[in-house]
């Protein structure tokens, strides 16, 4: 259950970090979509992108990523580069991890 902040009695959900392995199938429509649109962030309920970690084919890449939730993650995935990769998503554990920025 996500934590939720109190301001000015209004609701605010804390948004969590989230790891994405992307397996690209169409690097040039991915990659050009991501140059579009990441300028533009946030955008709904999605804040930013934080790392991203492509290999030397640039067809897998694995992103870590801040937003309100997966579900919200994926909907603006899906919105901004359809079907360009097929994508798993966990969220990462913040009391475990090394090494990420806040």
């Amino acid at each position: 259950m996500k934590p939720v902040l109190y301001i000015d009695n209004l609701f605010q959900i804390a948004s969590m970090y989230i790891l994405v392995n992307h397996a690209i199938q169409s690097p040039a429509e991915f990659w050009g979509s991501a140059q579009k649109h990441l300028p533009n962030l946030p955008d709904g309920g999605v804040k930013r992108v934080i790392n991203v970690f492509p290999n030397d084919n640039m067809d897998v890449c694995t992103c870590v990523w801040e937003a309100d939730s997966i579900s919200a993650l994926d909907g603006y995935l899906r919105d901004k580069i359809g079907d360009a990769s097929k994508d798993s998503f966990y969220q990462i554990n913040e009391a475990n991890a090394m090494g990420l920025h806040s």
